[in-house]
């Protein structure tokens, strides 16, 4: 099972909204995703039970729980078991015991960001660890930054300063925008089969307009964050 780390030491970074919209693509294409838990408040849990409310949920879509090492360790195991092909790991934020294991088994380390500078700073920080860690290790593991919430319209001078100071750091191209169904995505399900059910709804027709923009969004990233396991 390949792993993909979603990390950053700071809470509020996009963590969770873009592994969510990342496994929802991954299902639809016919993986067993399993997604591992580490925030106590479980905003995973609730987002598959928020999907299975609404029966947009597929259970080849799989959440463990993964709130410490043993637990993490015992559930990528039986993820392992139930025949997973790919993980996704939402991490907390610093450097615990546990976020050195996800490192350890990492395949591919995404670090979210928006574009503020108290965002880039401390995706920067998460950054500087993640690649001393990986000499330390003396693993060679693809990291990049995706960032999000960016704006549909024009950037202010501070954001595209912000941009422009990351083209020194792996960045991936697709930048996703700041919309409504991202923010809502917990409650959503996932987000192929949100959109399907509005497609199949006559009143739903605009919303669907704008689910499927983000469907194609959600697609493009996934597309770019599967093309680094080649550099594995």
């Amino acid at each position: 099972m390949k792993l993909i780390a979603f990390t950053s030491f700071k809470g509020g970074s996009g963590k969770s909204t873009t592994l969510m919209s990342v496994a929802s693509v991954l299902v639809e294409r016919g993986h067993k995703v399993a997604c591992f838990e580490a925030d106590d408040n479980e905003p995973l849990a609730a987002w598959r039970d928020y999907g299975r409310e609404l029966q947009t949920w597929d259970d080849n879509c799989i959440v463990y729980g993964a709130r410490d090492l043993d637990e993490f360790e015992d559930s990528y195991g039986e993820a392992e078991s139930d025949g997973c092909d790919i993980g996704l790991m939402d991490t907390r934020g610093g450097g615990s015991n546990l976020n050195q294991a996800v490192l350890m088994n990492a395949s591919l380390v995404i670090i979210p960001t928006g574009l503020s500078v108290i965002e880039i700073d401390e995706a920067l920080q998460t950054l500087r660890y993640v690649v001393e860690f990986m000499k330390t290790a003396n693993r060679s593991v693809p990291v990049a930054m995706s960032i999000n919430r960016i704006p549909t319209g024009r950037l202010s001078k501070g954001e595209e300063a912000n941009l422009e100071a990351l083209q020194v750091v792996p960045v991936l191209d697709m930048k996703m925008p700041s919309r409504r169904i991202y923010s809502d995505i917990k409650g959503l399900g996932l987000l192929h089969l949100y959109h399907a059910r509005l497609q199949n709804t006559p009143s739903k027709r605009i919303a669907a307009s704008h689910s499927e923009v983000a469907l194609a969004e959600s697609r493009s990233l996934t597309d770019e964050i599967l093309a680094g396991f080649q550099a594995e």
